[in-house]
């Protein structure tokens, strides 16, 4: 690495975020949050190119400074398209306690305080900054395997059904063949 964090030969948009989160972990780095001794980080993309801008999000997450806490993701940075998105504690805690099991730890007003000092960061680096809640659709997690989308039963009887068909029909084309 160069100085200032930057890889050799990276591409515009790959500067462009480096020099990102250069920026704001710069300005958020004094920032602390107990329990776990939080530190709000953006992560810097991963080798030499964001493919255009197209692989630019970058991750605002809390690293715990204490061994034993789980890193949080706190929001999301794109430079290539301009904007930014912040959790609210709820959002951050609805994930948590689904992925957890227990509700999240964290200094309520302390965590508020990160997120408007993080607006403000994203809002001079001139990136259109949104504020989300908790998703609607959030829920607790199925026990093993991937989540089964909606409809998929209705899919299956219908599925099973139209083998069934295929099967009958089949079966009465052989019996026509081998009948005549």
């Amino acid at each position: 690495m160069n100085p200032g964090g930057r890889a050799p030969l990276q591409t515009f948009h790959a500067l462009q975020a480096t020099d990102l989160a250069a920026a704001c972990n710069d300005a958020l780095k004094r920032m602390r949050i107990e329990p776990g001794n939080y530190a709000l980080e953006m992560t810097v993309p991963e080798g030499p190119s964001t493919a255009g801008g197209v692989q630019a999000l970058q991750h605002l997450r809390l690293v715990p400074g204490t061994p034993g806490f789980p890193t949080l993701v706190v929001g999301h940075a794109n430079h290539a398209d301009g904007h930014a998105e912040l959790r609210t504690f709820d959002h951050v805690d609805a994930i948590h306690r689904t992925r957890f099991k227990r509700p999240l730890a964290l200094d309520r007003n302390r965590y508020d305080e990160c997120m408007t000092l993080a607006r403000h960061v994203l809002d001079a680096l001139h990136l259109q900054t949104v504020v989300v809640g908790p998703p609607a659709d959030i829920g607790e997690p199925p026990e093993s395997g991937p989540r089964p989308r909606q409809g998929s039963a209705a899919t299956a009887i219908m599925l099973l059904a139209s083998l069934a068909a295929l099967a009958a029909a089949a079966a009465g084309i052989w019996r026509f063949v081998h009948l005549h």
